[in-house]
């Protein structure tokens, strides 16, 4: 595959503030990264929303929410109340954890029930939803399951895992060929995790992903442009 340019590749990036000790001042400074790299989306905790869609006002830039981290272990009451409420303020994307304790159980009926009442929540809103599976809890029949589970609820997209952690990059990139054979070529797949650096990313576009969870961008961006230049991708 060729190359993507800089401007191709910051569109894929799922720019990010997520932890639990960013500040406001993170966020801002998250926003005003992804603004400067026109990355694809900008995502921020539900509490945060509304701020970084005012913030954002005007670049075509969505904010993605996420619903459930890092376990999907809410009820679906509340992952559809945290969805409509990020909707109302403006969200232009979720991702939702799969509920992982039910999956684990075997109770599909469950994970699907689950899935589909945050899809058909954002359906008025002509939002996707992506479902979080958290690969490194699960086997590869698993994985191959709940990727056919969600595109059946409606998901637009598989994400891998919430990033909440640090995975295996070998492990990563098995998941993202498993979920590709699971899915077809018209789902997209977001890679999370062992994102942290541009050799992964690389190594997952390669393989079948089409977006990123990342951040800060800033370094993975200046990363690619040497290598672009340089005709170091590895994907010439």
């Amino acid at each position: 595959m060729a190359p993507p340019t800089v401007e191709q590749l910051c569109k894929m990036f799922d720019n990010s503030v997520l932890f639990a000790n960013a500040t406001e001042a993170d966020m801002i400074h998250g926003i005003e990264e992804t603004k400067k790299y026109k990355c694809g989306v900008f995502v921020t905790q539900p509490f945060r929303v509304k701020q970084a869609v005012k913030l954002l006002e005007g670049t075509g830039i969505p904010v993605q929410c996420w619903v459930s981290l890092p376990h999907g272990l809410d009820t679906t009451t509340t992952k559809v109340s945290i969805a409509k409420q990020a909707l109302e303020e403006g969200a232009g994307e979720l991702d939702m954890v799969v509920n992982i304790s039910a999956l684990k159980s075997g109770d599909w009926e469950y994970v699907e029930q689950d899935l589909r009442a945050v899809v058909e929540t954002a359906k008025p809103y002509n939002v996707v939803v992506k479902a979080i599976i958290e690969v490194f809890w699960l086997t590869d029949e698993e994985i191959t399951k709940v990727c056919k589970t969600a595109v059946k609820a409606g998901c637009g997209f598989i994400k891998t895992s919430s990033g909440y952690r640090v995975d295996d990059p070998d492990r990563i990139e098995h998941a993202i060929k498993l979920i590709r054979a699971a899915v077809g070529p018209n789902i997209g797949i977001k890679a999370s995790g062992a994102t942290w650096s541009l050799e992964n990313i690389l190594r997952y576009l390669k393989v079948g992903a089409t977006r990123f969870g990342v951040g800060p961008a800033e370094k993975l961006v200046e990363e690619y442009k040497v290598k672009l230049k340089e005709g170091t991708t590895g994907l010439e």
